[in-house]
């Protein structure tokens, strides 16, 4: 049997995922750890579990649906039988003699055996029911179908939001050790500085604190690190070491089209889990039709054929001839009309139950589609909010840098206090993770308003790759 449509998109969609990673040189599929944004990528699409699960509810889909058009095609049918009988018959029985008639007492012992070969073909010529049962598995194999382009676009968006979580972790963690590093020489500095009698004991104890409490924070970004390297080797099913990080000229493009509107006519019109909800809902509504047609009467032909040879054995048949061989062949057409009558309200109920299974689906339908809108519309506010933050955030790195160079000036000269220093030195760490988080929520925005829209591509993964260095 040929593939289905569906089977034969599904098909061609993953030969061009596999095809696109192929000729951006991922052939190394034995590297033991993903270097960039599309190894990751390459790893999850061959051990993803979530990926797999669509993948198996597609097929699942396609053969619901041959399974509902094979009960609409001819249903052969053959059957072979073989009987060996023997039996012993007594009895009074009369005899004519020359004297006159005789009662005489007699045993008879017979034997025989039979075959019965039959074989049989039955067509559907009209079952409203089964009809509509066809459609409403071809509808829940394509609703399948859309939900694995939307486990394929799901996938991009996970690996690539676990990557960059994983990013933001590492510079975390860097810029909490450069901040614990510099409180350190701070009270390295404070204690100098009281041991010679220049400064107050308060100002070394200052420096203490807030070098204790950079500790903490090294130790709790170390440990979060940890968890988010995890959670990304959950998906690709392989440790991560030694990404590469996000280029420092990062483009702060607005999306394309610049209109929300386009986007969320968009997503309408091609988001695929979407799209797998009014499949879902057209399967329903083919249900109802296949619940009504319990009422309705049924015609099938059918066309059998059948022979049964038997060979006589050992005894005389009741007219006391000896036992013989013996066959009849048949052939029998057919039509069969079945009419239902009543089922005890069961078709009554069938049908009241498949209107509130469709009602359901196209309630399920709404949310997701309010979801959707409400999704791409933040995801394209965050991009547009994202440019000026990146900015924002850019320019308050720059002035806390240059803002903690002429505090610890000022202290040099004894201008400023310990405690001036410690906070410019925290603002300084404060607008290093700002900066790095915004930087990469931009990045992983713009992904998500792809994906909201139906239109995520490994294409996509690949412009985000070539900004990593």
């Amino acid at each position: 049997m040929s593939p289905s449509p569906q089977s034969r998109r599904r098909l061609v969609r993953r030969a061009s995922a596999i095809a696109i990673v192929a000729a951006l040189g991922l052939a190394g599929a034995s590297s033991a750890h993903a270097e960039d944004l599309m190894d990751a990528y390459r790893q999850a699409l061959q051990s993803d579990p979530v990926l797999m699960q669509a993948e198996a509810g597609n097929r699942i889909g396609h053969e619901g649906m041959v399974q509902s058009r094979a009960a609409l095609l001819p249903q052969i049918n053959g059957s072979i039988s073989f009987n060996d009988s023997h039996g012993t018959q007594s009895g009074a029985q009369v005899f004519q003699t020359p004297s006159g008639p005789v009662l005489e007492d007699t045993i008879t012992h017979s034997a025989g055996r039979s075959r019965s070969d039959s074989v049989g073909l039955t067509q559907v010529l009209f079952d409203l029911g089964r009809f509509s049962q066809l459609r409403a598995s071809q509808a829940s194999a394509a609703a399948a179908s859309a939900q694995y382009v939307a486990a394929e676009q799901n996938l991009i968006l996970r690996v690539a939001s676990a990557y960059f979580l994983v990013l933001t972790d590492e510079d975390q963690l860097r810029y909490a050790q450069a901040n614990q590093k510099a409180l350190q020489k701070q009270l390295d500095a404070a204690q100098a500085k009281y041991a010679v009698g220049l400064a107050a004991i308060t100002d070394a104890d200052s420096a203490r604190a807030q070098e204790a409490a950079a500790a903490a924070a090294v130790i709790q970004a170390q440990t979060t690190l940890y968890n988010d390297r995890e959670a990304l080797a959950q998906i690709t099913g392989q440790s991560p070491t030694d990404l590469k990080a996000l280029t420092d000229n990062l483009p702060l493009d607005r999306p394309q089209p610049d209109n929300v509107e386009d986007w969320v006519k968009t997503a309408l019109a091609s988001n695929p889990t979407l799209q797998a909800q009014r499949d879902q809902v057209q399967a329903s509504q083919h249900d109802i039709t296949a619940a009504r047609a319990g009422h309705l009467p049924t015609l099938d032909a059918s066309v059998s054929y059948s022979r049964n040879p038997s060979w006589g054995g050992a005894g005389l048949d009741s007219s006391g001839l000896p036992r013989g061989d013996s066959r009849t062949t048949g052939t029998t057409l057919g039509l069969v009309l079945s009419v239902p009558l009543f089922a005890g309200g069961a078709t009554q109920s069938r049908v009241r139950q498949a209107v509130a299974q469709r009602d359901q689906a196209h309630d399920v339908m709404v949310q997701d589609q309010r979801q959707i809108v409400a999704t791409t519309r933040n995801a394209f506010n965050s991009i547009t909010a994202g440019i000026s933050e990146v900015e924002a955030q850019k320019a308050a790195l720059e002035s806390a840098q240059k803002a903690l160079q002429s505090t610890e000036a000022g202290y040099e000269v004894g201008t400023q206090n310990i405690v001036n220093v410690l906070l410019a030195q925290q603002t300084l760490f404060q607008a290093q993770s700002a900066y790095s988080q915004a930087r990469h929520a931009y990045v992983i925005n713009q992904l998500d308003l792809k994906y909201a829209a139906g239109t995520l591509s490994v294409k996509d993964m690949q412009a985000v790759n070539a900004l990593l260095q």
